[in-house]
């Protein structure tokens, strides 16, 4: 049996991440949570601010006011005198806590962000050679990346000093899973060639064993310590995406009616991937959200996702009638503002609640949110693309343009480039640069063959280029793509004047 904090009218069980309050579970945050674990574990003396910043914000650097946000959530849930401020320091658990055995082991998981996260171990990386400077860098290398991974919303991380204590035992992986309890392992290795290192990493499912994904990466041997960081974000660039299907197919694994917080959360992030950009997969995503906030309405990410879902599918029609305007506006500001006041200390939500406000009109605002979460997190690929656009928004037209590619290219394998792609190229022909913006249609088409924007955006770069046959031909292309597409559709999306020119091709 497990033990069990109880204190006053709670009762905190860390191994479920479960909290009672008078025997019922209360819906907590993972932030919140993981704040209460780290004052309870240290509940003899004050705790530190740079420590409770590295319980709930591990490997990110984020203002100490946010834990001040999160432990005024737990006092409104145990009480004004359950955690005491101590000025310039830091804060005390002052309840009387004793340890127990939990109450009802078996008793169902409150609705947590924390419940049931998939958990990842990144080990030690193998070193091939007997090189002792390549051992140096095998080991900063995998600590950047278990900080970088630390960053990917949804998935917890192992801590470098449980997953290293496998450094020099001879434990299946199999074994070193079961022993750490996680669902995926990463592994690498560092082999010298003559002129470069070549470092190969692995993505493995720790229950079944099967690898998932393999990368490769060849870095020349001098420049191997000035880009130690270059390349754990070159990595994780690639490894993200893959995590993110594994942990999708996993859950649809599993019966719908065991879906947790997290759980919904994935399923959201899939969706579009799965059923394309449509009415169908933005419906089905923003449900998913909806359900994710149904369980735990203090889920930050998914009240960010939601709202630049929503103002998103509002600006290119893809809302149902019914649900389109303003009540959709005011829908999606007021979740991307409550994402802020959840978790201004997180650069996903900041990335997406800033380009929902940014697509509201609201570009100051939103513009502010999205330099923030790039200061948190200047690898946020998606943050980067919606300051692109709003820069454009606002007159920046190269400073736009630069930043919405370097948005796209750090992040190579990222399941949004098809839209990120149709979207430069849509500000590229507003600004007459037809031969750059078909070049971004044909590449948006590529990346996703379903997309009929991208069709539409290759139409409308041709005829502005006078290849009036090849414009009829991508326009027929859109339209069997889009039954329903409408030259309305396209005065919404792409402009009155391309609409009016696409015209003379309908028939």
């Amino acid at each position: 049996m497990q033990d069990a904090y109880f204190f006053d009218r709670g009762e905190f069980r860390p191994t479920e991440r479960l909290l009672l309050v008078d025997g019922a579970p209360v819906v907590v945050g993972a932030r919140a949570f993981d704040l209460l674990a780290c004052l309870l574990a240290h509940r003899d003396r004050v705790v530190l601010k740079s420590e409770l910043l590295e319980a709930a914000w591990p490997g990110l650097v984020v203002e100490e006011n946010n834990i001040s946000v999160q432990v005024s959530v737990l006092r409104k849930l145990l009480g004004d005198k359950a955690i005491a401020t101590v000025s310039g320091l830091g804060y005390r658990f002052a309840m009387e806590v004793r340890i127990g055995v939990a109450s009802a082991p078996g008793a169902p998981l409150a609705p947590s962000t924390a419940t049931n996260r998939p958990t990842i171990a990144v080990l030690p990386f193998n070193v091939l050679t007997d090189d002792p400077r390549m051992a140096f860098l095998a080991e900063g290398l995998a600590e950047d990346v278990i900080a970088l991974l630390a960053r990917v919303p949804g998935f917890r991380l192992i801590s470098h000093a449980s997953s290293f204590a496998f450094r020099a035992h001879d434990a299946s992986l199999t074994e070193v899973a079961r022993q750490l309890g996680v669902r995926f392992v990463v592994e690498g290795s560092l082999r010298p060639t003559a002129t470069a290192v070549r470092i190969t990493t692995h993505l493995t499912d720790a229950q079944t064993g099967h690898v998932l994904w393999n990368g490769r990466f060849d870095c020349v041997h001098a420049k191997m310590a000035d880009l130690q960081e270059q390349i754990a974000r070159g990595i994780i660039s690639e490894l993200e995406p893959e995590l993110t299907r594994a942990e999708i197919a996993h859950i649809r694994r599993q019966r719908p009616d065991n879906l947790d917080a997290w759980a919904h959360y994935h399923e959201a992030v899939g969706a579009i991937a799965l059923q394309g950009w449509n009415e169908d997969g933005i419906g089905e995503a923003r449900a998913r959200l909806r359900a994710c906030l149904a369980l735990d309405p203090l889920f930050g990410l998914a009240h960010a996702h939601y709202a630049m879902l929503t103002a998103l599918a509002r600006n290119i029609g893809l809302l149902p009638e019914a649900a389109a305007g303003s009540a959709a506006a005011d829908d999606a500001r007021q979740a991307a503002e409550r994402a802020v006041e959840l978790d201004d200390g997180s650069p996903e939500v900041l990335g997406l609640a800033g380009c929902a406000l940014c697509d509201l009109g609201q570009l100051p605002r939103g513009m502010t949110m999205l330099r923030r979460a790039l200061e948190l997190d200047p690898s946020n690929a998606q943050a980067h693309v919606a300051l692109g656009a709003a820069s454009i928004l606002t007159g920046e037209f190269e400073a736009g343009f630069a930043r919405m590619r370097l948005g796209m290219a750090i992040s190579p394998r990222d399941r949004r480039l098809g839209f990120w792609g149709w979207a430069l190229g849509v500000f590229l022909l507003r600004a007459d640069r037809a031969a750059e913006a078909l070049a971004e249609a044909l590449a948006s088409s590529q990346r996703d063959p379903r997309f009929h924007f991208a069709r539409v955006l290759q139409a409308a770069a041709l005829d502005r280029q006078g290849q009036t046959d090849e414009a009829r031909i991508a326009l027929a292309e859109a339209r069997r793509l889009r039954t329903r597409l409408s030259l309305n559709e396209i005065a919404l999306t792409h402009g009155r004047r391309v609409a009016e020119q696409l015209g003379q091709y309908w028939d």
